[in-house]
């Protein structure tokens, strides 16, 4: 089955095969990530974020290098905590897509295809979406007699 008319997709994708998926399946799929999230992960985030929490005392100001290592083991520690509780967000959004996109193509016959803006339109609605892009820098610093930038430049 070739692509849709209406959904030629990006550019640099031309040369990949296309993905096909059951629709059929596709509620089983979602309830499947659903039972993962609640059974699997869900009674374990309480106590890996605990774990996670833990504050390490303040090194003497002498020590520099002990002082930088525990200075990257917080970032580190922040950025696993916050991959570790937005995981269980992402996936719940994923099963909630799956369900959305199986509700409106399940009723439809064999041979039509969801379009892709459809399924990337069900996920932005969760947290599975993609991140939004970070605001560029302005090229130059503002010189004090300009207005503020609103990129916060």
């Amino acid at each position: 089955m070739g692509r849709p008319a209406d959904d030629s997709g990006p550019a640099w994708l031309g040369g990949y095969a296309q993905i096909e998926a059951d629709i059929a399946r596709m509620d089983e799929f979602a309830a499947q990530l659903r039972a993962e999230v609640v059974d699997n992960y869900a009674p374990h985030l309480t106590h890996v974020t605990d774990d996670m929490a833990v504050d390490l005392p303040e090194p003497p100001e002498s020590f520099a290098e002990l002082t930088g290592f525990l200075q990257a083991h917080r970032t580190s520690q922040f950025n696993t905590a916050d991959l570790v509780y937005f995981y269980q967000e992402a996936t719940w959004g994923l099963a909630t897509a799956a369900t959305e996109v199986s509700t409106m193509y399940g009723e439809a016959d064999a041979f039509a295809a969801a379009k892709a803006s459809d399924v990337e339109s069900a996920l932005d609605r969760t947290a599975a979406a993609a991140p939004p892009a970070p605001p560029q820098p302005t090229a130059f610093p503002p010189s004090p007699s300009s207005p503020p930038s609103p990129l916060g430049g």
